[in-house]
């Protein structure tokens, strides 16, 4: 997986409710004790919290009070920290979670995104991969969404690339010798008609 220098998709197929935890008697927040809730946001009127089990060993996003989404990355050996949540309020409300890859093998980050239609949160499909620690929610085309966008390092510099959250390559902006030069640092967002095709 270390060996691409742009981001790449993983598309599980998760079986129709498996993602999404909706009962308010009995949500499994946590499954192996003690649990600990190591990033938190508000959006909306509902509190998000990342909770991570023991060692690691799972994670979920609680959302409310009574709604639970899985995470993949604990079993793709991602380190979640307390900077691997965010979430954006837009025409399709959503949150990113990334873990860092240290394990010998791998290494960069990786990313799933989970969203809002209708009340109702589930996780799309793609497992995003950078080179980079960068991945963030942003709207580039224009339509109130957000797409990913990820900071890749390839062999002269970084660029950004884009993907829409069904995992359609959206395209990189030109290589830069240095980060600060990417357009938007320190927050970055790429113009739709920056974007061409990736090296």
């Amino acid at each position: 997986m270390g060996t691409s220098a742009y981001l790449r998709t993983r598309a599980d197929q998760p079986t129709p409710g498996s993602t999404t935890t909706s009962n308010p008697s009995a949500p499994a927040i946590c499954r192996q004790e003690p649990c600990q809730t190591i990033a938190a946001t508000t959006l909306a009127d509902s509190r998000i919290e990342l909770v991570v089990d023991a060692n690691g060993t799972g994670a979920r996003l609680k959302i409310g009070a009574d709604r639970v989404v899985e995470s993949r990355l604990p079993g793709r050996r991602a380190v979640l920290g307390p900077k691997s949540l965010s979430c954006v309020a837009s025409a399709l409300s959503a949150c990113l979670i990334k873990g860092s890859l240290a394990n010998g093998v791998d290494s960069g980050t990786i990313g799933e995104v989970i969203v809002s239609r209708s009340g109702k949160w589930s996780t799309t499909s793609p497992i995003y991969y950078t080179t980079t620690e960068h991945q963030s929610l942003v709207n580039v085309t224009g339509d109130g969404a957000p797409e990913l966008v990820a900071v890749q390092r390839g062999n002269s510099g970084y660029y950004l690339q884009a993907f829409s959250l069904d995992g359609s390559d959206l395209g990189c902006t030109p290589t830069v010798p240095k980060l600060d030069r990417l357009p938007g640092w320190p927050e970055p967002k790429p113009d739709q008609h920056q974007l061409k095709t990736c090296p």
